[in-house]
């Protein structure tokens, strides 16, 4: 990965000299698989969620790559909520694999017993 720099002071004011770019497209988040199999599984904060249909919803966190971790969603519903708690762990086929020790955003599929409809989903203290 290169460093980048706005060490140029000629620029133009108003210009960008930053380097980073936005994306062209659409991108789409990596998923983690769901598994109650993990090794050193510890809880994670997820940032926010997406209904993907009526009864599955998609939960993104901050973790390593998919071929290495794995997530194990814990998922209590009532009639008014849904709460959740992601754990996140190392897959156990990649217990003697290198891991990059990279953080990446990706996304958990969670599955639920009935439909969403208006209940909120929370997190699960």
């Amino acid at each position: 990965m290169a460093a980048l720099s706005a060490c140029d002071s000629a620029a133009d004011p108003g210009s960008d000299t930053s380097g980073v770019r936005a994306p062209t497209g659409p991108t789409r988040l990596e998923a983690l698989p769901p598994r109650t199999d993990l090794i050193d599984a510890q809880v994670v904060q997820w940032r926010s969620w997406r209904s993907v249909d009526d009864r599955t919803l998609e939960v993104t966190v901050t973790a390593g790559p998919a071929d290495c971790y794995g997530a194990d969603p814990e998922v209590t519903e009532s009639e008014t909520a849904v709460r959740l708690r992601i754990r996140v762990g190392l897959l156990p086929e990649a217990a003697g694999k290198e891991c990059p020790a990279i953080a990446k955003e990706s996304v958990v599929p969670v599955r639920l017993t009935s439909a969403l409809g208006n209940r909120t989903v929370e997190p699960l203290s």
